[in-house]
């Protein structure tokens, strides 16, 4: 940590990314670069080093010039637990205030809606009762430069078939989620697989 003289900002070190990387694209040491940054833009405990984010994916978009945090990564902690093949997709909802009520580890519908001269305007199901993993918590997990909208993210556990209709859906119109009440786990049916039970899975 590096401080001025009276009446300069105290800096520490950061890493950020030098282009813009969309969602499920991997970091490369290219587009990771280290800049001193104002101590009050980062967490107290920041400590992130380049190793530790080259050839991770990024699970939100990052605009260039965006601080990158691990939790915008996805690793095999976001998935752990989950049935072997599940992936980790993020969802922008077309609602952004569905975000701040839905929470790690609740369960979610996904809907797809569209409206094309072609087939007018329609809507779908295309995931059903899948388990969010991540979701931004406070202004503090947007490090995204002024103006971004990266607070608008969920990131939800499901199958690659779900994903592959979750990623064509977003190319047609707009995604909402709806969220669910309790009751049983998601079947591989419902857009994800029940965790396994071994004696190696998280817990």
């Amino acid at each position: 940590m590096l401080t001025g003289a009276e009446g300069q900002v105290e800096t520490t070190a950061a890493l950020r990314v030098s282009a813009d990387i969309g969602a499920g694209e991997r970091l490369s040491a290219a587009v990771v670069e280290e800049v001193q940054v104002d101590v009050a833009a980062v967490p107290h405990d920041y400590s992130v080093r380049a190793e530790q984010v080259v050839g991770r994916q990024a699970a939100v978009p990052m605009p260039a010039g965006a601080l990158i945090h691990p939790d915008q990564l996805v690793g095999p902690g976001l998935l752990a637990g989950q049935q072997r093949g599940t992936v980790a997709v993020p969802v922008r909802p077309a609602d952004p205030a569905m975000v701040a009520l839905v929470r790690p580890g609740q369960r979610v519908d996904v809907l797809a809606s569209s409206d094309t001269p072609e087939r007018g305007s329609a809507s779908q199901l295309v995931a059903t009762a899948v388990p969010v993993l991540w979701t931004p918590q406070d202004d503090s997990e947007n490090w995204l430069p002024s103006g971004a909208e990266a607070g608008g993210v969920v990131i939800l556990a499901v199958d690659p078939a779900a994903a592959e209709s979750i990623a064509q859906a977003t190319q047609e119109g707009s995604l909402h989620l709806s969220l669910r009440g309790g009751g049983p786990p998601a079947t591989a049916r419902e857009g994800v697989s029940p965790p396994e039970e071994s004696a190696g899975s998280a817990r």
